[in-house]
């Protein structure tokens, strides 16, 4: 899931710098340019959604912890 959400930033990315190219580089048709910047704002919206954390970093660690008591030590001295 990770990689998908870099996969989008890699083409927000892109476009932002479409959009920067276009807008320096001579007169700027606002459709255009409105196109462009709703197109990066569509790929950077999901891919901050799935690069946020899906639980409070509180919950994980007592997860861990919870994890770490139920687990016995292995005994690797066999």
């Amino acid at each position: 899931m990770r990689i998908f959400s870099l996969f989008f930033i890699l083409i927000a990315l892109a476009l932002l710098i479409q959009l920067l190219i276009y807008v320096t580089r001579g007169p700027v048709d606002p459709v255009i340019a409105g196109v462009i910047f709703f197109g990066f704002v569509a790929c950077l919206a999901p891919a901050l959604y799935l690069l946020k954390p899906f639980e409070r970093p509180e919950q994980r660690r007592e997860r861990e912890e919870k994890e770490r008591h139920r687990k016995p030590p292995e005994d690797s001295s066999e």
